[in-house]
């Protein structure tokens, strides 16, 4: 797995903040210490108030960029900062959002030409995870044609409430996170607004043992899982 990692590029795409270290938290530290380099773009930001909680976008703009500096991220944006359109992914029209990914992003498929792409999991039933994965899973269609980049390796990330789905995640690709677990935590503890307390889904106590689950699944001490849609080597 260190051979598959090394001194690759990374872009995870994140509806919103946080979800990327929930989802590939540990992938991304993994990634930065063999050498590689981490891209993330965000979609939403915006000031919501919602049933259960609360999104500000000045704490949580200032939360994410102590986030990206302690993982070491190479560039990270925020393509919207819209009230309007935060949790309203889903009313953009599709196209919109591939054009983002594909080019128009500073940190686009065409910009960073990434070995590897993270996307969120259909699992996730929120609408804006839903958004990004068909505009990503769009993007990520194997084509032919000068200046697109085939990403030989694409992934689709779980999240806690994942659990919560009536269409199921199954992992077929796990990334040994058992020494950057800690790395994950904390990164996660950055991002204080969003974090739970225990018994949420969204709890840093949940998050440890769902790495350690995943991990006990490839018997090493915790682990990350991914949907692979695609493997090339």
């Amino acid at each position: 797995m260190f051979e598959v990692l090394k001194k690759r590029t990374l872009l995870v795409l994140a509806p919103h903040p946080d979800d990327e270290i929930l989802g590939c938290g540990g992938l991304i530290a993994k990634v930065k210490d063999l050498k590689g380099k981490v891209y993330v773009i965000i979609f939403s930001i915006g000031d919501v108030r919602q049933f259960g909680g609360e999104s500000r976008s000045e704490e949580r703009l200032l939360e994410m960029k102590n986030v990206m500096e302690f993982m070491k991220v190479d560039g990270y944006e925020v393509i919207y900062m819209d009230n309007n359109i935060h949790l309203k992914l889903d009313i953009l029209p599709r196209k919109e959002l591939i054009d983002i990914i594909e080019s128009k992003a500073k940190y686009s498929i065409a910009n960073v030409n990434p070995d590897i792409i993270a996307i969120p999991s259909l699992a996730c039933q929120n609408q804006d995870h839903e958004a990004v994965f068909h505009a990503s899973f769009t993007v990520c269609r194997p084509r032919v044609k000068d200046g697109l980049n085939n990403t030989p390796m694409v992934l689709a990330y779980e999240q806690p409430d994942i659990l919560w789905t009536s269409r199921g995640f199954k992992p077929n690709f796990y990334v040994d996170i058992s020494n950057y677990l800690n790395t994950k935590l904390k990164a996660l503890s950055l991002y204080a607004s969003q974090m739970r307390e225990e018994p949420n889904l969204r709890s840093i106590e949940n998050v440890k043992r769902m790495s350690r689950l995943r991990g006990s699944e490839i018997c090493v001490e915790a682990a990350e899982a991914f949907e692979c849609y695609r493997f090339v080597c």
